[in-house]
């Protein structure tokens, strides 16, 4: 009695456990964050008008963004790789994103370019104050720096 074997093959592969599922977070988190521990940039946009209407300013972005960089021994400013913040307030509401910036290779062309390969944004509304905004500056630096020093541990610790 002959056994149809292909029936059988697919339905252990559909059954089977994907392998490799770690490997391949950790093989995406090493293209978006991986640079060998080397320090980043920062770049803040202007703010538009209604951002001084409820007191925040560019500069308490940056001091905010560049004393936890700083913490983390991750800020230079001679660096290819940055990181953007930029924040719109439009009446009561805003828009924050962060975004990590490095040089990527395009294997078709052979271009290197800078290209973000990380970001996080929200949008929300400000309650006629800046001190939300700053908070979730805060967070998502420390979010990002969390990251980013887990993908390049043994970088950053060769390099300290």
């Amino acid at each position: 009695m002959r056994r149809p074997i292909l029936p059988t093959i697919a339905l252990a592969l559909v059954l089977a456990a994907p392998a490799g599922a770690d490997d391949i977070k950790t093989a995406i988190d090493r293209f978006n964050l991986w640079n060998k521990c080397q320090p980043l940039m920062l770049v803040v946009e202007d703010l538009p008008n209604d951002a001084a209407k409820i007191g925040l300013t560019r500069e308490a972005i940056i001091a905010a963004v560049r004393s936890r960089l700083r913490a983390a021994r991750l800020y230079s400013d001679q660096s290819r790789a940055y990181l953007y913040v930029n924040i719109n307030v439009v009446g009561r509401a805003y828009n924050l994103s962060v975004e990590y910036n490095k040089l990527v290779k395009d294997l078709a062309s052979g271009e290197i370019q800078s290209a973000t390969t990380w970001d996080r944004s929200v949008t929300g509304t400000h309650g006629g104050n800046d001190s939300g905004i700053l908070s979730l500056v805060s967070q998502y630096m420390d979010r990002f720096i969390d990251e980013y020093l887990r993908v390049n541990t043994d970088a950053c610790r060769s390099s300290n």
